[in-house]
């Protein structure tokens, strides 16, 4: 698709590093995951599998259905994929997985098989089953149990700071306390783009990488033309889409609902992350600030194929030439997404 001629809003954020890095109070470690509905990263290691212990049949012909993991054990918050095949492998339509009762998703089948990227944050044992639909030709089935042990992470490195830039904003107002930062606090004004659903654990580097609860993670960044709610500077003052915050969990997680932003001059795509251990709405220092980042052909295919984003053309700053990602954070916070820009 040929770049859009529409000349795309532009504004400009000041290399402030210092003046915006608040000093730490208590050293953090993350663990960033970024999925579409419940996928992650993949992962890798030994496969066990178990097949179906009783195919069910109908007015079809019989299936069976196989579920496998890359891992059986694994630590909190660690990535693994879950694959599921289906004999006969002329079998088509959806395979659900489950842990216990609760979906974890959907995979559509490709030659008798699909997979699921996921992980997993309640430590203990989890009974994973994956269960086909069915379609014409073929009867639904559901796999035999995979069971998987989830334990504590062991290890965890020092995630590197970044500045907090010039678009934050006070969040102590009623609302801002959400998962889901598509819209205004009243719910008017949801912002379009490709979604995204970004899962992060909070670990306390210091000790033993326990899992931080009570932290609360603020999150913000322009939406896919560029521009920052709240702000006099982009006439959003009365705005508040692609805001928000959340409290980690007795597992260090917090997760949010929005949509991967767009760009602006000066600056390659990133989401602004504040972690404050010590949280009071009249100070802002006790707490530790990061961005995350894309891949760059992702990026790429946004700005010149996808719309929203291709109405603003290309970026001619990249990840490489960003301030913040090469020289602050040294490429160490790039998300690894799964999904597809149609579907999130």
């Amino acid at each position: 698709m040929p770049e859009s001629t529409v000349e795309p809003r532009r504004h400009i954020e000041h290399d402030d590093s210092r003046e915006w890095c608040p000093p730490l109070d208590r050293r953090t470690a993350l663990r960033l995951i970024a999925m579409s509905t419940l996928a992650a990263v993949t992962g890798c290691g030994g496969s066990t599998a178990r097949t179906s212990s009783s195919a069910i049949t109908g007015g079809t012909t019989t299936s069976t259905t196989t579920l496998s993991a890359s891992k059986t054990t694994v630590e909190q918050g660690a990535p693994l994929t879950l694959t599921a095949s289906i004999a006969p492998s002329a079998a088509t339509g959806a395979v659900t997985f489950h842990d216990g009762i609760t979906s974890l998703g959907t995979g559509t089948l490709a030659s008798g098989t699909t997979t699921l990227p996921t992980s997993f944050s309640t430590i203990g044992t989890h009974s994973l089953t994956a269960t086909y639909a069915g379609d014409t030709t073929y009867a639904a089935s559901t796999s035999s149990a995979v069971t998987l042990t989830v334990g504590a992470a062991s290890s965890c490195a020092e995630t590197l700071e970044g500045e907090e830039g010039p678009y934050f904003v006070d969040d102590s107002a009623s609302g801002y306390l959400r998962s889901n930062i598509l819209s205004n606090l009243d719910g008017t004004s949801t912002q379009q783009g490709v979604p995204l659903t970004l899962t992060l654990y909070v670990f306390d580097s210091q000790n033993s990488c326990v899992p931080l609860q009570g932290v609360q993670v603020d999150i913000w960044h322009c939406n896919a033309q560029g521009v920052y709610s709240a702000e006099g500077s982009e006439s959003t003052t009365a705005d508040s889409w692609l805001r928000g915050y959340h409290i980690t969990d007795a597992t260090g997680k917090v997760q949010f609902t929005t949509i991967i932003p767009g760009w602006y001059q000066g600056r390659t795509t990133h989401i602004h992350l504040r972690f404050r251990s010590t949280y009071d709405e009249t100070d802002t220092s006790g707490s530790n600030t990061m961005q995350v980042f894309f891949d760059q052909m992702l990026i790429d295919n946004l700005s010149t194929s996808v719309s929203p984003y291709s109405t603003e053309g290309q970026n001619s700053t990249t990840n490489a030439g960003d301030r913040v990602y090469t020289d602050q954070e040294q490429g160490t916070t790039l998300l690894t997404l799964s999904g597809s820009t149609e579907a999130g």
